[in-house]
């Protein structure tokens, strides 16, 4: 009888999601490096087991985002000024 590790199925569900994610080489991609709470590193990993989702796949939809509402504060910003009638 095989001596199992607990955590052989969330190795093995990790290796799968990996491979069913797996970029392409024309994929427009870039390495992007960035130091967080070993925490919050934490919560990312077990937000994407429980979704069955990749790590890269939740944090280019946090970081889009955030982007797109900085963008639309920016944007309201300079359109206030624009309307004061001066």
């Amino acid at each position: 009888m095989a001596n199992y590790d607990l955590n052989d199925d969330f190795v093995g569900g990790a290796e799968k999601r990996a491979k069913a994610n797996e970029t392409k080489a024309s994929d427009d991609l870039v390495m992007l490096t960035v130091r967080v709470p070993k925490q919050l590193r934490n919560r990312l990993k077990m937000a994407a087991a429980k979704s069955g989702t990749t790590n890269t796949a939740i944090v280019e939809e946090a970081l889009e985002n955030w982007l797109k509402k900085a963008n639309d504060e920016e944007e309201n910003r300079f359109t206030a000024f624009e309307d004061d009638g001066l």
